[in-house]
């Protein structure tokens, strides 16, 4: 795997644990999700507001709703209200 790649996807991976621990959705509430937890990742992976996220994430240490510029807020906020999916 490319350096670069590999750096974004460690990144990228830690800010979406942070968020989902700020917002309250562990990852195995998110796991339970199937495709939609997949999509997220693909999401969080491609997503360009990385400076906006951290910051976030450092100013919060806990909310009840994702931040706005979350291309996964919804993702986030309808699992941790619906739960897991069997």
């Amino acid at each position: 795997m490319d350096i670069w790649l590999r750096r974004r996807f460690e990144r990228q991976a830690r800010l979406m644990g942070a968020m989902m621990e700020r917002i309250g959705v562990t990852p195995e509430l998110a796991a339970s999700r199937g495709r939609l937890y997949e999509a997220a990742n693909r999401r969080c992976l491609w997503c360009d507001a990385q400076q906006e996220c951290s910051r976030w994430i450092e100013e919060h240490q806990s909310a009840e709703r994702s931040p706005s510029f979350c291309p996964n807020g919804t993702f986030f906020d309808v699992t941790r209200r619906d739960g897991p999916r069997h």
